[in-house]
């Protein structure tokens, strides 16, 4: 049984959790937290990494990572970095080898800006968001990555699709910004996004969690431990909170819901048939970036990523399509997991 298929058959779910129109499932799993690395966070508090433009000259599609320390820094896919000539975020999660300088595959959330803001060179690095990016666009990022994997063997997204769907997400909330960022968002809805991430907290032994908007499912992250969990579910939460912010401000009156009194029950529901449905999904494997294994899920429903390395799963994360998204064929591109057993 491979590693992925070992924890997903051993996941536990959790009680649910709901504020307005977005939920929170948590997820258990007894793993051992045996392997040390250092996350993005931790390596800038202590100036252990250094992130800018590529050396030759700034590229859209990659940025430089300097890994300073002695141990290897796991970087999770959607997180955004701020500043040097455009913000960012990850296409894939990378592992990044100690004392390593390595380019990483990146996609821009602000279209309109292609400078440095800041004059000192010092300043001119990128520092990192409190968040990943919106679990809508990372779906449609991770489908495309996958796609664009299977064609050029290129860690690539849809840069315009994603410059696009930014847009039309600012123009539903009815933000501006100058330079077209993502950023701007959650900058202008900051006080209801800060109400989602009092309402969920992390719970002992956790190591994943998923999140329904409007009572479906959107997606699901899955750490290697509690304690990297712990740390990351902050940034989760304002990533769904804002797609949780959209849907409501999209909504009509007349569509809007009494309260569902088996609320809890079926987001339970609905995460267990998602894990099954993630269990049954075909998959490929890809050399990851640095160090370990990408293995990308494929289903005309869902799509998703783990990064994998000596049998353990560092993280993995899945996402149910938007409709319509699913309807380019891939099931004959990979192998099927072994389905959960009950």
């Amino acid at each position: 049984m491979s590693a992925i298929n070992s924890i997903l058959s051993e996941l536990q779910v959790g009680e649910p959790a709901s504020c307005d129109n977005l939920s929170f499932v948590p997820l258990f799993c007894d793993v051992q937290e045996d392997f040390t690395y250092i996350t993005l966070e931790q390596g800038l508090e202590t100036s252990a990494v250094e992130i800018e433009e590529l050396d030759g000259g700034a590229r859209v599609s990659d940025i430089l990572f300097r890994n300073l320390s002695d141990n290897p820094v796991l970087l999770f896919e959607g997180e955004e970095l701020l500043g040097a000539m455009q913000n960012r975020i990850l296409n894939v999660s990378v592992l990044v080898s100690p004392h390593t300088k390595q380019v990483l595959p990146v996609s821009c959330v602000e279209a309109g800006r292609w400078h440095h803001e800041e004059s000192n060179p010092s300043k001119q690095k990128f520092s990192a968001a409190n968040r990943v990016h919106y679990a809508r666009g990372r779906a449609l990022e991770n489908r495309a990555v996958s796609m664009n994997l299977q064609a050029t063997r290129e860690y690539r997204s849809d840069q315009s699709r994603i410059w696009r769907d930014i847009d039309e997400k600012s123009a539903r909330l009815n933000v501006h910004s100058e330079s077209s960022a993502a950023n701007a968002m959650y900058v202008s809805k900051r006080t209801k996004i800060d109400e989602f991430v009092k309402a969920f907290k992390h719970t002992s032994s956790q190591v994943g969690s998923v999140f329904l908007v409007d009572g479906k499912v959107s997606g699901l992250d899955l750490y290697s431990g509690e304690s990297i969990h712990k740390q990351m579910l902050p940034r989760l939460i304002r990533s769904y909170a804002l797609d949780a912010v959209d849907s409501s401000t999209s909504r009509t009156e007349s569509e809007s819901k009494p309260k569902d009194a088996n609320a809890g029950q079926n987001a339970e529901r609905a995460t267990e048939e998602f894990i099954a449905q993630l269990s049954n999904s075909w998959t490929k494997r890809f050399k990851g970036v640095c160090m370990g294994e990408s293995i990308r899920f494929m289903d005309d429903r869902l799509t998703g990523s783990a990064l994998e390395l000596d049998d353990r799963v560092l993280h993995l994360s899945a996402f149910a399509l938007p409709e319509g998204e699913g309807e380019t064929p891939v099931r004959n591109q990979g192998r099927r997991v072994r389905p959960l057993t009950s």
